[in-house]
């Protein structure tokens, strides 16, 4: 689900850096500081897993892809901030060196994949984590992936709205592109891998603590 470089103009970018460069640094101090240390291996590992899981990429009409994410295991795990910093650092390594997405628009990429999606997840969790757990982490990882899939087709769907003339697809077209294999497809899967993920850590845990 990656804008690449090309279809958003700077009226859109430049607002979404300006919101996502204070919310890095502050998510830097505050979860990759010193006291931190401990958890750097285990966020490493599923910030690489969030990397393989979005090369594998399908391309829809509309100027995006659909693919699965993996950052809101990030934010069961961890927190919304750590997982929208580990996946603003898989857009990065996946723009510079794969082509996938793009520099000028990693503020936007960054919001909808790594912040808005992780966080609906997180929200979710947080009523059915202590009674439901499994459900739960079934139900945020869906929900966390509608929530950045339809963030990047409202993105789109604004540039078109002011100016057609940079993205001709209308809104209709690019959210129907895209939120139906999302919401049939790559919604399921990434639930079930959020699942199956948590649950693994969950036990993990478990043992070292026991």
């Amino acid at each position: 689900m990656h804008i690449p470089d090309g279809f958003l103009a700077p009226t859109i970018t430049l607002p979404a850096y300006a919101v996502a460069a204070p919310l890095w640094i502050w998510a830097g101090r505050k979860h990759f500081g010193p006291n931190q240390i401990e958890a750097l291996p285990a966020v490493g590992a599923l910030t690489a897993v969030a990397f393989v899981l979005q090369t594998i990429m399908i391309p829809l009409p509309g100027g995006t892809s659909t693919h699965l994410v993996g950052a809101s295991l990030l934010a069961l795990v961890r927190g919304p901030l750590v997982a929208f910093v580990c996946e603003s650092l898989v857009l990065v390594i996946q723009a510079l060196f794969f082509g996938a997405g793009g520099i000028t628009v990693l503020g936007v990429n960054a919001l909808a994949m790594g912040l808005l999606g992780p966080l609906a997840a997180w929200l979710v969790m947080k009523p059915l984590g202590r009674r439901v757990p499994g459900i739960g982490a079934f139900v945020a990882g869906y929900v966390g992936l509608q929530v950045s899939t339809l963030a990047v087709a409202l993105t789109l769907g604004l540039q078109h709205f002011l100016d057609p003339g940079q993205l001709p697809t209308p809104l209709a077209v690019v959210l129907a592109a895209m939120m139906a294999p999302s919401l049939l497809v790559t919604g399921l899967i990434e639930a079930l891998y959020t699942l199956f993920a948590f649950r693994v850590l969950v036990r993990v845990r478990g043992r070292n603590t026991g």
